[in-house]
């Protein structure tokens, strides 16, 4: 077997997946791990003997055996590949499972309940921006809890977010005690929405306690001794030595992001164009980082003519103190085992082998935290790298041969012209083949996790590349010179901010540019099971064999037709969401439709989010179904950020403030239309009010709309009062509907019975 590590992860992955879908109880799982475990240790006992009794026998006996001890050899090997999946399966469960009594899933009751909790701080406070506020995260691994009267001991881990400066100042190790409400984390508040239970679960913390300015914080004389973390001193004396003669801008954030995994700066807003183009995984302490650091170090050490072992033994222990003093972020870590792994090769004098050694990689990170499995960050990883190790070479090989004038032609006697463009040449198809392979490997992964589909990314990471190394490595300068020769620090920090720039018009540039990118739905499994079957297929030349080559290219214009299918069955269907909390109301297909906008609050995060899981990239047209405060709140917002080129209103008029404020916010504006009972909006007709329909109360004049798609019949009645529902109801119009949408009036009950009998 040439890659025994890339098989035993694989196996163990699986056994994680099993646990994950919780096919069997924990107990169960170990029962069964022991059973197998007796019977492997039985098979290899016999197996031992075989092989000893076969050794001594002679004729038609040792042909017995030896066929005997074959069959003994392949139980023993299915029985060890069943018994590593029993392992990921039974890991799993133990570290996900409330099967300690003092867990907290077994304390606090399921709907929350106002407790004190004491435990350890796991890392130093986060801070963090974005929404309308800036709060401090902490995680705090519990050991008791007040609850009901009482102290008891507890365990497992909970997320603070808080408002309070303060905060700040405590760091990793640290005992503190706080109150507050503990509560589950939410669910997603609209399908496919972001999941903070599940998300946070993953992380192995299922409780949030939220704080406020009220909340009781302290913490016990003896931790107050507690030294700060060298990490913690470590990233604010790099902070301020690569932020050394630069202005105070976003491109020094960036660096910091970039150099020292500060995630502060990356807020929705700023990350924005990285995400859209493609280049966003330069901000995360990765194989990138940690592969740039090791070259820099390798070259400086064989320069001094130091050997690959005792460089080997210089760099490893180099990289673990950059995992460290980069927060240990889980990237920074998986990056830092595979380069360990590789590195050891050299270290023992052993052959590179890389896709053994990603294996032993990834199944040390699942045996560890088999939860790895399911963040976009592991799966991006290892799949990009897996690629890179299939397509690259090859690719490569292919595409250098383009540069030859004459295979057949000596060197020498090539234009000295093409002989200069030779070396840089070679190294921009290299930057471009690993470009397509690891936009090959990570294209399905990023529209599942984050709704995106950018194929400006094969283009837009060469340049992006080039330049987040050339700023890494000129903040590695930075580092290695800003105690003892300040002025070379500054040198380099100005080279960093210069690419720092260069990468951020890049980025930019790419994310504006017709075609860059756009929102999808997440594909479904067998997408994603098809794209990386035919990808390991193809990849490893299993399917050039001359028995599978024909079947390999029906299967793939099979799911080549079937994506095609898919995409146009969606383009026909309609899709009705209805937001949590605000009378919203999103229609799909037949053009799209918004009715109504919500509060800025919703146009902010709900809507827009929404609208990215969707696969909508924009909104053409709203329905305003009434000029009141919790319908129409966040409509200037919403004109901001989305290219809305319809407005439809009622013709009714109305004396609220609101109804002032958003026709002031429409006088500019050139594609307003008021609609009355007779006329079309899209796909959709008007039913409610008439022309001649004015009524004193506003919930009286709310527009209502009759649609039929595809023989289903809906009727979106808003939020109409009494009297309107009368009017509605007296004219001849076909009120008959299967789905009817109402939202709850100001003060009349949604919808009376007779009305529902209507329709």
């Amino acid at each position: 077997m040439n890659h025994p590590m890339l098989t035993a992860a694989v196996l163990l992955g699986i056994g994680v997946f099993l646990g994950d879908h919780r096919l069997l109880s924990l107990q169960s799982v170990i029962i069964l791990s022991l059973s197998f475990i007796a019977i492997q240790v039985a098979v290899h006992w016999l197996y031992r003997r075989g092989t000893s009794a076969v050794t001594g026998a002679a004729g038609f006996m040792a042909d017995q055996l030896s066929l005997g001890n074959d069959l003994l050899e392949r139980t023993r090997a299915l029985l060890m590949a069943l018994l590593v999946v029993l392992i990921g399966w039974s890991s799993f469960l133990l570290q996900s499972e409330p099967w300690r009594a003092d867990d907290l899933r077994n304390l606090v009751p399921a709907k929350g309940a106002i407790a004190t909790v004491e435990g350890a701080l796991t890392a130093s406070p986060t801070e963090r921006h974005g929404g309308l506020t800036t709060r401090w995260r902490l995680q705090l691994d519990v050991s008791a809890i007040h609850l009901d009267g009482k102290w008891e001991p507890a365990s497992g881990q909970v997320i603070i977010d808080t408002p309070l400066a303060f905060t700040g100042q405590f760091h990793a190790r640290q005992i503190v005690r706080v109150d507050g409400v503990l509560i589950h984390p939410a669910r997603a508040s609209f399908p496919g929405g972001y999941d903070a239970r599940n998300q946070w679960a993953r992380r192995g913390v299922h409780f949030q306690l939220r704080s406020d300015a009220r909340s009781s914080w302290s913490m016990p004389l003896e931790s107050r001794k507690v030294y700060r973390p060298l990490s913690d001193h470590f990233r604010g004396w790099a902070r301020s030595t690569v932020a050394r003669g630069l202005p105070d801008d976003e491109a020094v954030e960036l660096l910091w992001a970039m150099s020292l995994g500060w995630r502060t700066a990356l807020t929705e807003e700023t990350a924005a164009p990285f995400m859209q183009s493609g280049t966003m995984h330069l901000f995360a302490i990765s194989g990138l980082h940690v592969a740039l650091v090791a070259g820099v170090l390798i070259s400086l050490l064989r320069v001094c003519r130091v050997s690959r072992q005792a460089a080997a033994a210089v760099v490893i222990p180099a990289l673990w103190f950059y995992a460290c003093a980069t927060g240990w972020q889980p990237s920074a870590v998986r990056a830092t085992i595979m380069m360990t792994l590789i590195l050891s090769a050299w270290l023992f004098k052993r052959p590179v082998n890389v896709l053994n050694s990603v294996g032993a990689a990834a199944f040390l990170i699942l045996l560890w935290d088999p939860q790895q499995l399911f963040r976009p960050s592991f799966q991006l990883s290892f799949g990009v790298v897996f690629s890179l190790a299939l397509f690259v070479a090859p690719l490569i090989n292919r595409l250098q041969t383009w540069m030859e004038p004459d295979s057949l032609l000596p060197r020498a006697l090539w234009p000295r012209w093409w002989q200069w463009l030779l070396l840089p040449g070679r190294l921009l198809l290299g930057l471009v083949a690993v470009s397509c392979c690891a936009w090959l490997a990570s294209a399905p992964l990023v529209a599942h996790h984050f709704n995106l589909f950018n194929p400006v990314a094969l283009l837009a990471n060469v340049p992006a590349v080039v330049c987040g190394s050339a700023a890494l490595a000129s903040c590695l300068g930075s580092l290695a010179t800003g105690a003892w020769w300040p002025a070379v620090s500054e040198l380099f920090n100005h080279s960093a901010w210069f690419f720092m720039r260069c990468m951020m018009s890049v980025s930019e540039g790419a994310a504006d540019q017709p075609g860059a990118w756009q929102a999808v739905r997440s594909p479904v499994w067998w997408m994603m099971v098809g794209w990386y079957g035919l990808l390991f297929g193809w990849g490893t030349r299993w399917f050039l064999k001359e028995n599978l080559r024909r079947w390999a290219w029906v299967g793939t214009t099979v799911f080549v037709v079937a994506l095609v299918g898919s995409w146009n069955g969606d383009r026909q269907t309609v899709a009705m969401t209805f937001l949590p909390g605000e009378p919203v109301t999103h229609v799909e297909g037949d053009g799209g439709l918004l009715v109504d906008s919500g509060s800025p609050r919703t146009v902010a995060f709900t809507l827009m989010r929404h609208l990215r899981v969707r696969g909508e990239d924009s909104l053409n047209a709203i329905v305003l179904s009434r000029s009141v405060k919790h319908h129409v709140e966040g409509l200037p917002d919403l004109l901001q950020s989305q290219p809305i080129q319809m407005v439809y209103l009622s013709h009714a008029h109305s004396s609220s403030p609101i109804h002032k404020t958003v026709q002031s916010v429409l006088q500019d504006f050139n594609g307003t239309r008021r609609v009355a009972a007779g006329d079309r909006v899209g796909a959709w007709h008007v039913l409610h009010p008439a022309q001649g329909d004015d009524f004193l109360r506003g919930t009286n004049d709310a527009i209502v709309l009759r649609g039929n798609f595809h023989g289903v019949r809906v009727l979106l009645l808003s939020d109409l009062g009494r009297d309107g529902r009368q009017a509605l109801a007296g004219r001849d119009d076909d009120l008959r509907a299967e789905v009817l949408v109402v939202s709850v009036p100001d003060r009349s009950p949604p919808v009376d019975l007779g009305f529902v009998k209507m329709v």
